[in-house]
């Protein structure tokens, strides 16, 4: 009463706070994590924001081969933005077979791109740096190996 403001005591104590936030590991294969992040963090950026939940990218505890996707909110964020990892994922997967069929059975390279893989180019050659670290944002238009399996040996020009 002397003129100190108090806050109003809680009824509720730790437990109301209990549940607000929540944190959610999806592990992943680190083929993904590129093109989930996005070029410029894209995608990541477009499911924080659609979400509410933080997104982040880990690597997998045990397996240099997985990445973890964290996420962070409520449970109702956390489930909307674990779907959008989930359509990405299902997307990325189906462009990376078609890419994969079209490079392995005549389809893709030609001349116009100047990054086709043509005579005298170094197109993935080398494994991605980002790639390894979980960071690179170019998914299939990388112009480095993202795994043995991509890796191509060098013209020698």
């Amino acid at each position: 009463m002397g003129g100190r403001m108090e806050p109003p005591p809680s009824s509720h104590g730790p437990a109301a706070s209990f549940g607000l936030s929540s944190t959610a590991k999806i592990s992943v294969d680190s083929s993904l994590a590129g093109a989930i992040i996005g070029k410029n963090g894209v995608n990541s950026k477009q499911i924080c924001r659609a979400t509410g939940a933080k997104l982040a990218i880990r690597e997998h505890e045990t397996d240099p081969h997985l990445r973890n996707i964290e996420l962070e909110g409520t449970f109702d964020q956390i489930k909307q933005a674990s779907t959008m990892v989930h359509e990405l994922i299902v997307n990325v997967g189906s462009s990376m077979a078609a890419n994969h069929m079209k490079n392995h059975h005549g389809g893709g390279g030609g001349g116009s791109g100047g990054h086709s893989g043509g005579m005298g180019s170094n197109f993935r050659t080398k494994i991605c740096d980002n790639f390894n670290k979980g960071s690179c944002t170019f998914g299939d238009r990388c112009h480095f190996a993202h795994g043995a399996h991509e890796l191509r040996k060098s013209s020698g020009i």
